[in-house]
């Protein structure tokens, strides 16, 4: 049975959606040998990164409420490329009421037994049930902000609700990081009350717009420092899920 593993963002701003697929991305090249399944559990126009995904949450709710789940058809529908498969989340507007977190848990942890991994990628409205869900499912869960006051501060403000939920943040990431910036790893891992190990660092990259307009992920552009700064979050995840990242070299 593989691990959950979901990205959780501060603020809608942080790019959270981006770094869950090159993490997975990431994942399924370092180890071929296992299944990678992301999951975008959130409301939103879709996988803006990985276009023509056969496969949604939204489909799939009917089933969901029904605890009804025909696995190999999902992952039929899901498959992407090599051994990465993807399912997009809902562009429904107002579905928060339409999907409970119990369905979403429920559907993470079913799934998660016919895959070696699962990276869910839950957006940054904890009040939606598909994240809420993803998030009561994981085994560990990495918190993604940009190095904005008002990322840090809505995090701060939801702290007491994730402190109640018990839920199980195991790091940090400063998405989009510039060394030029105050908000360095080590003040974030001050303020954050976390381990300075715990908080991993993504360089921004010069070809955000474009991936926007390509509809593809960073990691099929060429950006070293940021192909290695997710080379060493994946890693950290596949550790987590307790998979071994040097396997494939």
């Amino acid at each position: 049975m593989g691990r959950i593993i979901t990205f959780h963002g501060a603020d809608h701003r942080c790019g959270c959606s981006m770094l869950a697929q090159c993490a997975a991305e990431k994942a399924a090249g370092q180890r071929p040998d296992c299944s990678v399944l992301l999951v975008h559990a959130e409301q939103s126009a879709g996988p803006m990164y990985s276009p023509g995904t056969g496969e949604s949450m939204e489909r799939l709710r009917p089933f969901l409420s029904e605890r009804l789940m025909n696995i190999k058809e999902i992952i039929q529908r899901s498959f992407y490329k090599d051994n990465l498969y993807i399912i997009a989340g809902t562009d429904l507007p107002g579905s928060s009421e339409s999907f409970h977190p119990d369905m979403s848990e429920w559907f993470m942890k079913s799934a998660a037994q016919s895959f070696d991994l699962v990276i869910c990628d839950s957006g940054a409205n904890i009040e939606h049930g598909l994240a809420l869900g993803a998030l009561f499912a994981s085994d560990c869960i990495y918190m993604v902000l940009d190095q904005s006051e008002s990322a840090f501060r809505r995090y701060e403000w939801l702290s007491p609700l994730y402190d109640k939920l018990a839920l199980n943040i195991r790091g940090f990431v400063l998405n989009r990081f510039s060394k030029d910036s105050p908000f360095s790893r080590a003040y974030a891992a001050k303020r954050l009350g976390a381990d300075r190990h715990r908080v991993f660092t993504v360089s921004a990259s010069s070809y955000g717009d474009l991936a926007e307009i390509d509809e593809r992920s960073l990691l099929g552009y060429r950006d070293d420092r940021f192909s290695e700064d997710m080379g060493t979050l994946a890693a950290d995840v596949m550790r987590e899920a307790g998979l071994d990242p040097e396997l494939n070299g």
